[in-house]
C-alpha cells in the first residue's frame, strides 16, 4: 500500500474504472435483486466530486439497468462491457443477426432448471447459476454451437456462470478501457477493479496502471487482489483519504 500511495500522490489524475457485480456488490442468484451498499454508494459519490479522479462503472449489464441500480451524480456508467453509453446503437444488420440468434437459441435450448436466456437488446446471455452439471453441459454445448453457427458476426464471451453472444461491434472491456485512457492526459493513472474473466482484457490494457482482481482466482493479469466487495469499499475509502491529502494545502 505505501508504494501504491506514492504512485497516487505523484500522478495528476486518476481514471478509476470499476466493474459492478462481484466487485461493488456481491454476486447473488437473482441479479435483479442486488442493492448497492449505502456505504459504497456514499464513498463513490464523494470520490466523483474529487478533482483528482474520474469515476466510471463498466459492466456487462445494460446501461438502463446500471442507471437504476447506481444513479450517483458524477459517476459515469458504461454498459455491455464498455460499449453501451448514451446514444449507442447497432447497425441494422447486426440487430437482425441478434434476432436470428434469439430465435435459433429458443428452438435449440430446452427449458432447463437453473438455466435462463436473457435478451439484453444488444446481446444475448445464457445464465446457468444454480444449474446442475447435466443442464450446464447442455447449455454449454448449445452456446458453442451458436458461436460456430453465427461467427464471424457474433462472438461468445464467457463469464462467471454466464455465456454471452455479442455482436462484433461490442469489443469488450479492454478496447473500451483503451479508448478512455487515450482520451485523458498522459499523466493519468488508470485503476481498474474487476472480478470476472471479462475484466482480464482491461487488466492487459493498464499494465502501467493499477489492475486489481476481486475474489479467488489463481490466474490473472492483475497486479493486486482483493477478497470481496467489502475490501473494494475499503480501497475506495483509502483512495478518498489520499485524494483529500492531495487537495489539502500544507500548513
Amino acid at each position: 500500500w505505501p508504494k501504491v500511495v506514492k504512485r497516487l500522490l505523484h500522478t495528476a489524475h486518476w481514471l478509476l474504472l470499476l466493474d459492478f457485480d462481484g466487485t461493488l456488490v456481491p454476486v447473488i442468484d437473482d441479479p435483479k435483486k442486488v442493492v448497492l451498499d449505502p456505504s459504497t454508494r456514499h464513498v463513490l459519490q464523494r470520490l466523483a466530486r474529487r478533482r483528482a479522479s474520474s469515476v466510471y462503472i463498466m459492466s456487462g449489464r445494460r446501461l438502463a439497468d446500471l442507471q437504476r441500480l447506481v444513479n450517483i451524480p458524477g459517476v459515469r456508467l458504461l454498459g455491455l462491457h464498455g460499449w453501451e453509453r448514451r446514444g449507442a446503437a447497432l447497425p441494422p444488420s447486426q440487430k437482425a443477426l441478434l434476432h436470428e440468434a434469439k430465435v435459433w437459441l429458443a428452438e435449440r435450448l430446452p427449458a432447463l432448471p437453473g438455466v435462463e436466456i436473457e435478451d439484453k437488446g444488444y446481446a444475448l446471455a445464457v445464465h446457468y447459476r444454480g444449474a446442475k452439471l447435466p443442464a450446464e453441459t447442455t447449455a454449454k454445448q448449445v452456446m458453442f454451437a451458436a458461436r460456430n453457427h453465427f461467427r464471424p458476426g457474433l462472438r461468445l464471451l464467457k463469464g462467471k456462470k454466464i455465456w454471452e453472444l455479442l455482436p462484433r461491434a461490442i469489443l469488450g472491456k479492454g478496447p473500451a478501457t483503451q479508448l478512455l485512457v487515450d482520451a485523458l492526459p498522459p499523466d493519468t493513472l488508470p485503476i481498474f477493479v474487476g472480478d470476472d474473466t471479462s475484466d482480464e482484457s482491461a487488466f492487459s490494457v493498464i499494465r502501467s496502471g493499477l489492475a486489481i482482481h476481486v475474489g479467488a482466482r489463481t490466474k490473472t493479469k492483475a497486479h493486486f487482489c482483493l477478497c470481496d466487495p467489502r475490501e473494494v469499499r475499503e480501497l475506495l475509502e483509502r483512495l478518498e483519504t489520499v485524494a483529500l491529502c492531495r487537495e489539502t494545502p500544507p500548513l
